[in-house]
């Protein structure tokens, strides 16, 4: 009997030990993946009343700033462009994001 417990014991650790490094290397690919595709849309310079919003990508994108409380609506900026997007007095963009 204890050899039976010891058998099915021996076999569910080799099978932990072995499923757990697939699984972390699955998770360390992802968040390769992650780092290497960054978003689209980057915040450039900014002033009163403005920001700046550069499209990275080869494709058009549609794309606002955070800022507190509303954020402006969205514009669209071609492949490789800049498009300046208008906001409220006294709102200071964060980051810019794509819609």
């Amino acid at each position: 009997m204890m050899t039976g417990l010891r058998t099915a014991f021996v076999a569910a650790m080799a099978a932990a030990l072995f499923s757990a490094p697939a699984a972390m290397t699955t998770a360390v690919a992802d968040d390769d993946a992650a780092a290497k595709e960054p978003g689209c849309a980057k915040l450039g310079a900014s002033g009163d009343g403005w920001a700046d919003i550069h499209n990275v990508c080869n494709y058009t994108i549609s794309a606002s700033v955070e800022v507190d409380g509303f954020d402006p609506s969205c514009i669209q900026i071609g492949p490789g462009g800049v498009g300046r997007i208008g906001l409220d007095p006294g709102d200071v963009p964060y980051y810019a994001y794509v819609c």
